[in-house]
């Protein structure tokens, strides 16, 4: 009657951040998960929501979904966490942590394309090589999203793969700004 709630003519098919969750500005303030939309190159973090924004699923992040269904959805977007200082615990792939610092987790996968959609046999290494180049080209936009929020205190970057064989660990780091 009024015009609330219509759908914009001709909606882009496919997956879209769900605003009523996300956000695409950072306090520093809270550990929370996030996505990164590969295809317009954009950050988003799971608003607060009465503190658990780190216990968010990614796919509750995207319209259309609830929590761990439709998971497909999240196929076009870069999974990450982010932990504030000492929000943390434990090893990650067995590997350990200094969870007295912040920690930006970004999740890769050497056979999905994100950019292409699609699966990549690992038999062709080329093609994974520069698959994985790209994720880890997204992680860094990724960081960089974090170095422009003049955090307050130290923040590393960690790509997490399946295995821990499949994960770099403290690739990069940001120092506190004042």
């Amino acid at each position: 009657m009024f015009g609330l709630g219509k759908t914009p003519e001709n909606p882009e098919p496919g997956p879209r951040v769900n605003a009523r969750f996300c956000t695409d500005s950072f306090n520093g303030k809270y550990p929370h998960v996030g996505l990164y939309d590969c295809r317009e190159r954009k950050v988003w973090l799971a608003k607060p929501l009465g503190g658990q924004a780190i216990r968010t699923s990614h796919a509750r992040l995207i319209t259309g979904t609830d929590n761990a269904t439709s998971t497909v959805w999240k196929d076009r977007f870069l999974c990450f966490w982010f932990y504030t200082p000492k929000t943390g615990e434990g090893y990650i792939h067995g590997y350990p942590i200094d969870w007295e610092e912040a920690h930006l987790l970004v999740r890769i996968d050497p056979n999905w394309d994100y950019d292409r959609q699609q699966y990549i046999a690992p038999d062709f290494e080329d093609h994974v090589n520069a698959n994985l180049e790209r994720q880890f080209k997204h992680g860094e936009r990724i960081f960089a999203f974090f170095d422009a929020c003049r955090l307050r205190y130290p923040v590393s970057l960690h790509f997490i793969g399946q295995r821990a064989t499949d994960s770099l660990f403290y690739v990069k780091r940001l120092e506190a700004r004042s």
